[in-house]
C-alpha cells in the first residue's frame, strides 16, 4: 500500500495533520512556566518558551536560584499512561528482523526527542507476535508508521481520532 501524501515527508500547506493545541497537559497558549523550569523526572528544561533535552544546558541551568522544579508534559502522560499516539507491530516479517525494527524506532526516538523532548516513546509492548508502542505525540506514531513503510514496505495503516489529537497506526508485513 502506497502511504497517501498528507503522511508522507514532502506535504505541502498540510504539514502536520495531527495537532496538539487541545492538548490538556500542555499549558494554555500565552500562558507559559517559568522562564526557567527544569523536569524533575527527565531532566529537561524549559527556556525561552521552548523545551530542551541537553545535558549541558542543564548542568548550566540547575544551580540557578530562580529555579522552577516541575514535571514535563510528556513526564505527566507516562505517570498517567494517556498516549496520543498507538503503534501497533505486526506480521512474519516482524518475527524475523524484530530487532532491526525496534532499532529503527529507537532511532527514531532519539531524533525526535533531540528536537522536542516532548514527543517520545512511552512504552513498548510485546503481546505474542505484536508489538504496541505508545507514544507521548500522534505526530511520532504517525512518522514510526511512516518510516517504516519507507524502510520495509508492508502495509500501514492510519487512524485519526476525531479531535486530532490521538494517532492509531497500525503496520504489518
Amino acid at each position: 500500500m502506497k502511504v497517501p501524501r498528507e503522511f508522507g515527508y514532502r506535504s505541502s500547506h498540510k504539514k502536520d495533520n495531527v495537532y496538539a493545541e487541545n492538548d490538556p497537559y500542555m499549558p494554555p497558549k500565552g500562558k507559559g512556566l517559568a522562564d526557567v523550569s527544569i523536569c524533575k523526572d527527565c531532566t529537561a528544561v524549559y527556556h525561552n518558551k521552548k523545551w530542551f533535552l541537553d545535558a549541558k544546558l542543564y548542568e548550566a541551568k540547575k544551580g540557578l536560584k530562580d529555579i522552577n522544579w516541575v514535571t514535563c508534559p510528556a513526564c505527566k502522560k507516562t505517570k498517567e499512561n494517556v498516549p496520543n499516539g498507538v503503534v501497533i507491530l505486526k506480521g512474519d516479517f516482524l518475527k524475523q528482523h524484530k530487532q532491526e525494527i525496534l532499532n529503527l524506532i529507537h532511532n527514531e526516538d532519539a531524533r525526535s526527542k533531540s528536537y522536542n523532548p516532548l514527543k517520545r516513546i512511552m512504552k513498548i509492548n510485546e503481546k505474542g507476535d505484536e508489538i504496541e508502542i505508545l507514544t507521548t505525540s500522534a505526530k511520532l506514531a504517525q512518522r514510526i508508521g511512516s518510516i517504516l513503510h519507507k524502510a520495509y514496505t508492508g502495509e500501514v495503516e492510519y487512524k485519526k481520532h476525531e479531535n486530532a489529537k490521538f494517532m492509531r497506526v497500525e503496520w504489518k508485513r
